[in-house]
């Protein structure tokens, strides 16, 4: 048997004036041109073909002698299949051409729900929102066709332990839709994200939620903020103003999130939603109490150049605070105080053995706190809460704004926060 080329005369083998080959055995040649340009070229036959083909590997510069005969051993098996690799490469190539990112799979996805109706604007930003956030980096530039539920799963699992459980859920529902529609177009022959629950990230299913908050449970979550933004300066009082400001407007996370300086009209104390920001596509005016402007004045000297409010000024496109951010905000809270921070006792933070509650509770925790305490008539509360009737006739005939009935209810729950939360926070913060 012919020994092997050795690294020295695959490095030195010069040029002359014809194009040569040498042997590395097994059918490998190194072809020397007169250029100088060496590359590796393997010659075979094919079954009962006596013919001899040849097919170039690639260039010395981009393949090393270990690595030519690397290649060589897939490529030999074909062979010895009966398979012209030439045939296997050029289809590879092909599958490659025509094969696309997560990312294009992504944007063509939002493209399409968004053209044929499926998703509203809404629902769609909040798509591409999460996308941006916790999933384009890690899989953006993965060809889609090579995506296994491993990929997947290390991402959301890293989110997880970040915290934003409710977060994760919602990315991985994203990443079904999008490789649904993936499977549809014939980009993958299955999708992997179905081949994981929530529960493997320990999280729960999309269930309906019920919780409501008391108001003594309300009051000590208000201490609980006020505490925060005083005893040490790790919490931001941006955070804790938009957390506040869901309890007395009762307005969805995303829309206080997203709250911008135009829409505001704070000298007839007035928020003005346009439909494209709410999640029914329907304009929605809420009238703001003294405390909630107050909250919003504060909020001037330090957000007052940024289109929004509750401006964070660590994303130049969108430097409105991110909804997971006050979702990991009340979990915070929710925790023991590690034993070497300067923080208040855990009586003074009362949410330790609290029921567990999410950001979107304050909003259902408002509007039950109208109806029982208050007693604002259900028809007035859904205004508030810019909820649809579901009956297609009550849409139609109910149109009725109630203006008036919905100022008198902001203003009257005004009172009772003041009275039973905002007012016990302060002396309680002042002893």
């Amino acid at each position: 048997m012919k020994n092997k080329l050795t690294k020295y005369e695959v490095d030195n083998a010069p040029p002359k004036s014809k194009e040569y080959n040498l042997s590395d055995g097994d059918g490998l040649f190194l072809r020397v041109r007169p250029s100088g340009a060496k590359s590796w070229v393997y010659f075979f036959r094919l079954g009962d073909d006596r013919r001899l083909h040849r097919i170039t590997l690639g260039s010395l510069d981009d393949l090393s002698m270990k690595d030519a005969r690397e290649e060589l051993k897939s490529i030999r098996k074909l062979v010895s299949k009966g398979i012209d690799p030439r045939t296997a490469r050029a289809a590879a190539k092909a599958e490659n051409s025509q094969a696309i990112t997560m990312q294009t799979l992504f944007d063509a996805w939002i493209i399409y729900v968004k053209a044929t109706d499926q998703m509203s604007e809404l629902w769609a930003k909040r798509h591409e929102d999460r996308w941006a956030l916790h999933l384009k980096k890690a899989l953006g530039n993965l060809l889609v066709k090579d995506v296994n539920r491993y990929h997947l799963s290390a991402v959301l699992e890293k989110m997880t332990l970040s915290g934003i459980k409710e977060e994760t859920r919602k990315a991985l529902t994203t990443l079904n839709l999008m490789l649904d529609y993936g499977l549809k177009h014939r980009h993958l022959t299955e999708n992997p994200a179905r081949l994981l629950k929530p529960k493997d990230f320990n999280v729960t299913a999309n269930i309906p939620r019920d919780r409501a908050l008391s108001l003594d449970e309300l009051s000590k979550l208000w201490i609980a903020l006020d505490k925060a933004t005083t005893s040490y300066n790790s919490t931001s009082i941006i955070t804790v103003s938009a957390i506040k400001l869901l309890i007395l407007t009762g307005a969805r996370r995303g829309e206080v999130a997203k709250m911008s300086w135009k829409e505001l009209d704070l000298q007839n104390g007035i928020w003005s939603l346009p439909k494209e920001r709410t999640k029914n596509s329907r304009a929605h005016i809420i009238y703001l109490s003294d405390l909630a402007i107050s909250i919003i004045r504060n909020l001037q000297p330090i957000t007052g150049q940024s289109p929004y409010v509750f401006d964070t000024s660590r994303n130049a496109k969108e430097s409105h605070i991110r909804e997971d951010t006050l979702t990991r905000y009340i979990a915070r809270l929710r925790q023991a105080p590690k034993s070497n921070r300067q923080t208040p006792s855990h009586e003074d933070f009362s949410l330790v053995n609290m029921e567990p509650f999410t950001v979107h509770d304050l909003r259902r925790s408002a509007a039950t706190a109208w109806a029982e305490h208050l007693k604002i008539p259900p028809h007035i509360v859904e205004k508030m809460l810019n909820h649809q009737p579901l009956n297609k006739l009550v849409i139609t005939y109910q149109r009725a704004t109630y203006s008036e009935e919905q100022k008198k209810a902001w203003l009257a729950w005004d009172t009772m926060v003041r009275d039973k939360m905002a007012s016990y926070a302060t002396n309680t913060s002042k002893d």
